[in-house]
């Protein structure tokens, strides 16, 4: 019996340490607060008003940042929101909302896509995906303005972050996944896309270096779908083009053309720097965290985020934020439900530093 009260006692001290001595920040993760979006106006701030009813402190990413560092402290019942890519919702419906109940929030904005002021009747769209985002299919793909994005940092409330310059795909091996059928995919791929090219693995522009196909395999493929005046889109179209590029195969050399090391280091670096150096003239404010396109990362990346200066990154990766944590992958959980119990199992999940581990380390396996 005393060693059972010993072992209870151990697992009561080891418990208090994880959860009270070395808790987590829950970091949220958003897209889109709009009518259109799972996520409307209203399901948001009643998220919002659950959490400040159960005392929870809304903190900036630079506090969480000073937290993970060791820096200095928050409150344990703290939470941080972010908003991916910068669309219009998050001026046009979030700022209020942040402005009524005094919240904090991060904006990770895409740099190179928008426009200094949208005059009326027009605005910006997302590039290549105007409403295809997950489950938000009958959302808004317009982006907020420069102008925008700078009376938001002006409230105090919001934190304008780097999100890269385009937040683009590139073709990365030679695995084929299928054949360009003429119509643009979720997000713009590098590479040629015209009907019946030959559609590679893709992955982030910023983790990979670029995978150039064979020009003359992809004319040949074209001129079939051109000169028999096939539809790209249809199935039989695609068993053709599938057996026309092994007979390709077997007649020619394929030639295949990696981006070198060097290369794609050097437009990393330059794709961030000139990013970073948008955001700064356009807002005023000098980004210190960079959110990764859809959470890749690698080794060569965050060691430019760390040469030009940033704080930290923001990650998709499942897990705890707890003091001596690493500031370059700080972990996130997507909210892309309405149903207000799922969020407070969710936010609970990811308040207990015991609980999310045991998630992050089961996720996937049921």
């Amino acid at each position: 019996m005393i060693y059972l009260a010993l072992l209870i006692a151990l697992l009561a001290v080891m418990t208090w340490y994880l959860e009270f001595k070395a808790y987590s920040i829950p970091v949220l993760y958003y897209h889109h607060v709009e009518p259109a979006d799972p996520i409307t106006p209203e399901v948001f701030e009643a998220q919002m008003k659950y959490l400040l009813s159960k005392g929870y402190n809304s903190i900036s990413l630079s506090l969480l940042y000073e937290f993970i560092s060791g820096r200095g402290t928050v409150p344990r019942k703290s939470f941080v929101l972010t908003f991916d890519d910068g669309f219009y919702c998050n001026y046009h419906y979030l700022l209020p909302i942040l402005k009524k109940y005094n919240l904090k929030a991060t904006v990770f904005v895409v740099s190179g896509v928008r426009r200094q002021i949208s005059s009326p009747g027009y605005r910006e769209d997302a590039r290549g995906y105007p409403s295809r985002m997950g489950t938000n299919n009958n959302a808004s793909g317009r982006f907020a303005a420069w102008n925008e994005l700078k009376l938001m940092t002006e409230s105090g409330l919001v934190q304008v972050e780097d999100h890269s310059l385009f937040h683009d795909s590139i073709y990365i091996s030679d695995r084929i996944e299928g054949f360009n059928t003429g119509v643009e995919l979720d997000w713009p791929v590098w590479g040629d896309k015209r009907s019946g090219t030959v559609r590679y693995k893709t992955g982030s522009y910023l983790t990979h270096r670029n995978f150039t196909g064979d020009y003359k395999l992809n004319d040949y493929l074209t001129n079939i779908v051109k000169s028999s005046n096939l539809d790209p889109s249809d199935p039989k179209t695609m068993d053709m083009l599938k057996k026309a590029y092994r007979n390709y195969r077997t007649r020619n050399p394929v030639k295949f053309i990696y981006e070198s090391e060097d290369g794609y280091r050097n437009r990393c670096r330059e794709d961030i720097e000139k990013s970073k150096r948008l955001i700064t003239e356009h807002t005023g404010a000098n980004p210190a965290f960079f959110c990764f396109p859809w959470g890749q990362y690698n080794k060569t990346l965050l060691q430019i985020l760390k040469k030009l200066g940033y704080n930290g990154a923001i990650t998709t990766d499942k897990g705890a934020n707890v003091k001596g944590g690493d500031p370059y992958r700080i972990k996130r959980f997507k909210v892309y439900r309405s149903n207000i119990r799922w969020f407070k199992r969710y936010f609970f999940l990811h308040r207990s530093r015991i609980l999310v581990t045991l998630y992050k380390t089961l996720y996937g396996w049921f």
